[in-house]
Order: structure tokens, then C-alpha cells, then sequence
């Protein structure tokens, strides 16, 4: 009999692998419900991609997103809290500073070696670095940080 015979959902296990339970090691396909492989990423049947399951790889991932989102708060915190006026002032006259000023040192780098404090880098940057710190203001407004 081939795969394509119209067979009752309930067949018996007979034990020869064409089983419609899935085993200890098995799962139902999430789109065509073949019984696959639990480690499958995709379905030998019908080629979709299945979802990744809660395993403990994934729960041991969450300290870490925890750990960047609190890093991603303290660097957000850190460039809202700056003197504005200063860091306008700086970019003003010392454009690479400015950025310097509010920890984008690849910027300040980028400005310094490109020569930008000749050119525009006085009307432009102190632009950009207010509202860089304006936009770390807002996400932290967004996130629900106090005082913000």
C-alpha cells in the first residue's frame, strides 16, 4: 500500500514504523500532521518549517535577553542623562567630541578621520546628537523607565 491510500486516522499500531502515533522521540507535523522527527526542523512530508519547541536551550537564553535589555537600558539612561546644552556646545566646536560626549565613538571616529568638523560637521552634528539623545529619552519613556 502506498502512502497516498486513504487510510482511517486511527490505525492500529502495528508496530512496522508506519505508525500514526507518534513516538517517544516523534511529533505531529504543526501544517500536515505527519508523524516526523521532534528534533526535525522540517517536514520530510510537506516541507514546512516547523516551530521550535520550549526546550531548556530557551529557557537558559532568558537571563541572558535580560541581562542585554538592562545593558540596553543603562547605555539608553546613560546618553539621556547627559548635559545637553554641553554636548550641543562641544559639537558645535569639537564636532567628534560631541559624539565622544555621548558614547557613539564610532561616530566620533568616523567625524575625526573624515575631516566633517571642516566641512558641515558643525551645522549637522549637534543636531544629530540632540536628537540622539532625545530618541534614547523617548525609548525609555516607551519601556516605562520613571522619570523620563
Amino acid at each position: 500500500m502506498s502512502d497516498t491510500d486513504n487510510t482511517p486516522e486511527s490505525a492500529p499500531n502495528d508496530g512496522s514504523g508506519d505508525a500514526e502515533t507518534p513516538g517517544a522521540d516523534e511529533a505531529y507535523c504543526a501544517d500536515c500532521g505527519e508523524v516526523i522527527k521532534k528534533e526535525a526542523e522540517i517536514c520530510p512530508e510537506c516541507g514546512v518549517r516547523q516551530k521550535p519547541s520550549d526546550t531548556p536551550t530557551d529557557q537558559q537564553q532568558q537571563p541572558t535577553q535580560q541581562a542585554t535589555v538592562g545593558h540596553r537600558q543603562r547605555e539608553l539612561e546613560k546618553i539621556a542623562n547627559e548635559n545637553k546644552t554641553a554636548v550641543m556646545l562641544m559639537s558645535f566646536f569639537l564636532t567628534p567630541v560631541g559624539y565622544w560626549m555621548i558614547g557613539k565613538t564610532g561616530l566620533a571616529l568616523i567625524n575625526f578621520f573624515t575631516f566633517n568638523y571642516f566641512l558641515l560637521g558643525p551645522l549637522i552634528v549637534p543636531f544629530h546628537c540632540h536628537k540622539i539623545m532625545e530618541d534614547a529619552k523617548d525609548e525609555l519613556r516607551r519601556s516605562g523607565v520613571e522619570g523620563y
